[in-house]
């Protein structure tokens, strides 16, 4: 009977081992939103379908959460923000956690009724930023671990769990000052065994090069974020950006010899955006990832550079 009893325990604990290494290599899906500021502007119809669709299917596609690359409106008034704001409670609604980061069209850099430059110093103007943080106060953002600065989500990260990893999302403002770097490295410092993305509007060109300055009116150039701060950690495993059109991506090696996957996705000028989404489709125990660009909107999905996969990732477990 004992030797019954211990067999039955045995069997147990191996089907159970299975079970979690089943769990562990579950693929998941990163939705990416790309700039959405003409949407927002002219055809808010569209990023109500994106994230209609995103809703509907987090469970099939198993999405822990949704990023946005910044510039979630277009111009400095409350009309913009306050749509958008009402757009985001569909992922509320859906108990969607998602983490933005700003763009410079999110800021008090442009002027209330165009995307010129506003009256003033253009670098101070570029750190005002009470209409996003009055829209999406903190308290929306369900995985948010903490900020740069109280009550304000210009410079934060997110934690979460995906495909039996650990995860961590750092927001970083655009062309980012001197002060939020070194906090970024301090963060990505205290987790080293989270697999970092690095979130911010600006970072790849056009032609999937590491932009080389501070866009005229920013602080630091991406170039200097990139050696001061991405390239340090060991950890540190994709950086998505958007602010200029279309798709790019590129990869680096990191000063620990890690990886760096870099991607760009904007599509503004094209259809007000089309209503295209990011998805990258992750799978930790085979080592891929699967890019493309869907539009929920239309349901198509572009077929040219935008789409692509790339294996051999090294996953921080």
């Amino acid at each position: 009977m004992k030797r019954k009893l211990i067999a039955r325990i045995a069997l147990l604990w191996l089907l159970s081992q299975g079970t979690l290494q089943a769990a562990k290599a579950q693929k998941f899906t990163l939705p990416v939103l790309p700039d959405t500021q003409v949407e927002v502007d002219v055809k808010p119809e569209m990023l109500y379908s994106q994230l209609r669709w995103i809703a509907a299917n987090k469970k099939d596609l198993k999405i822990p959460i949704v990023l946005h690359v910044g510039d979630i409106v277009n111009y400095d008034n409350w009309e913009h923000w306050h749509r958008a704001s009402k757009i985001f409670e569909v992922l509320d609604s859906a108990k969607m956690p998602y983490a933005l980061t700003l763009g410079n069209h999110d800021t008090e850099a442009v002027g209330f009724h165009n995307g010129g430059a506003a009256p003033g110093n253009v670098n101070a103007n570029l750190r005002k930023t009470t209409k996003f943080n009055t829209s999406f106060p903190v308290k929306r953002f369900t995985a948010q671990a903490g900020r740069y600065e109280p009550n304000k989500s210009d410079n934060a990260f997110y934690t979460f769990k995906a495909g039996g990893l650990k995860w961590l999302v750092l927001t970083l403002e655009f062309c980012a000052r001197q002060g939020p770097v070194d906090w970024a490295n301090t963060v990505i410092d205290k987790y080293p065994k989270h697999n970092v993305i690095i979130l911010t509007h600006y970072h790849l060109t056009p032609k999937g090069e590491i932009n080389q300055t501070n866009a005229g009116y920013g602080d630091l150039t991406n170039q200097a974020i990139y050696d001061q701060m991405i390239k340090k950690h060991q950890n540190v495993l994709f950086v998505l950006s958007g602010h200029v059109v279309t798709s790019a991506h590129r990869t680096d090696v990191g000063d620990k010899g890690n990886t760096i996957y870099q991607l760009l996705q904007n599509y503004q000028s094209f259809d007000y955006g089309g209503g295209y989404i990011r998805l990258l489709e992750i799978d930790p125990q085979a080592g891929t990832l699967a890019a493309s660009m869907y539009s929920p909107y239309y349901n198509i999905t572009k077929k040219d550079e935008s789409q692509f996969s790339i294996s051999g990732i090294k996953f921080i477990k």
